[in-house]
């Protein structure tokens, strides 16, 4: 998913603020739920990623424990977004 076809889901919306940004959290998050990337243009990209199963501790038993695969959203900053927030 790019920006425009980001503002054509949310303008097919109703033009109301609030369901409309119901609608490009919506939008957001379906699409990186199904492994898509949503990149809008300088302010940067969403996607998810999965993090390998590993080994930990148990903080209560110090047993070794499984931890499982796990999937995670990420973001990442595009360069006018990151350039601003550095510029402050």
């Amino acid at each position: 998913m790019n920006k425009q076809e980001l503002v054509d889901t949310v303008v097919a919306a109703k033009s109301e603020s609030k369901t409309a940004i119901d609608s490009l959290i919506d939008s957001v998050t379906t699409a990186v739920a199904g492994r898509g990337i949503v990149q809008l243009i300088a302010f940067g990209s969403f996607s998810s990623d999965e993090r390998a199963p590993r080994v930990g501790r148990s903080p209560a038993s110090g047993k070794a424990i499984q931890i499982p695969v796990v999937k995670t959203a990420k973001f990442t900053a595009g360069k006018v977004f990151r350039e601003a927030v550095n510029a402050s």
